[in-house]
């Protein structure tokens, strides 16, 4: 029988703060934040100046990786959730032209950079967390841990965050991601360290993630963009996604409607 299951990704913890009259940042048993650390806690969506919905199109404005020669043969088989790359080609009424390989699991796009989803984020004093409107979250360590030894760490998509805050910013650095491809034609292995600075505009509005991928085996310098996101109102919630394995419809995204002429 097909395997069906209904993701739900919410922010619990300030739900449960919201419900029981508590402060978000001391929900589910967790420390509240340090005094005067910069408050990132809510909802949060991404914002395309330049792309017009298109991630590929706002993407096409950020700087170029600059690879070495090892990096620039590293060849990256394409994940089999990512999306049909062959958008160009005309698609027929009712001819789906985005797909995936309809598994319900793993972070799915998304997982590092936000995507079009809504993002909320949880702050506590020891850790914080990244979770999507959709299948994914990540987890960053704020209790001054180091990172894993890459010798017996399996890598992951999301692989391992350790963060802290430097004045009004959070600074997280991640390593033992899966090998593959980093957007404006960057690569990655589990070695290569990616830093994220997360800021806030003065009025806290808006959310400016700085990344850096670097790695001297691949990248000829440290390879940098920018992306920006609205904060949500503060009673935003995440939706629920439901996912069935077993239903060619979860193949698809986009179809196509019958054009009719002028």
């Amino acid at each position: 029988m097909p395997r069906a299951c209904a993701v739900v990704f919410v922010a619990v913890a300030v739900a449960a703060a919201s419900l029981l009259g508590m402060p978000a940042r001391a929900a589910g048993g967790q420390q509240p934040v340090a005094a005067g650390v910069p408050d990132f806690e809510g909802g949060w969506v991404r914002i395309d100046p330049a792309g017009s919905g298109s991630f590929g199109g706002l993407a096409a404005r950020f700087p170029r990786a600059a690879l070495t020669a090892q990096g620039a043969a590293m060849k990256v088989e394409r994940d089999p959730d990512d999306v049909d790359p062959d958008l160009s080609r005309p698609r027929a009424p009712g001819d789906a032209y985005i797909v995936s390989q309809g598994r319900c699991g793993g972070p799915g796009g998304g997982g590092i950079e936000p995507n079009s989803a809504a993002l909320f984020i949880v702050q506590t004093r020891d850790e914080v967390l990244l979770v999507r409107e959709g299948p994914g979250a990540r987890r960053i360590f704020m209790d001054g841990r180091s990172h894993p030894d890459l010798a017996v760490w399996t890598p992951t998509a999301l692989g391992h965050s350790v963060g802290r805050y430097e004045g009004e910013a959070l600074v997280v650095e991640t390593i033992g991601l899966t090998p593959g491809n980093v957007t404006a034609g960057g690569r990655r292995t589990p070695r290569t360290r990616l830093t994220e600075r997360y800021r806030l505009s003065r009025d806290g509005a808006r959310l400016t993630i700085t990344y850096t991928w670097s790695d001297p085996e691949l990248y000829q310098r440290p390879h940098t963009y920018e992306l920006q996101l609205d904060r949500l109102p503060r009673d935003s919630y995440a939706f629920e996604n439901w996912c069935d394995s077993g239903d060619p419809r979860q193949r698809q995204s986009i179809v196509p409607p019958k054009q009719i002429g002028q």
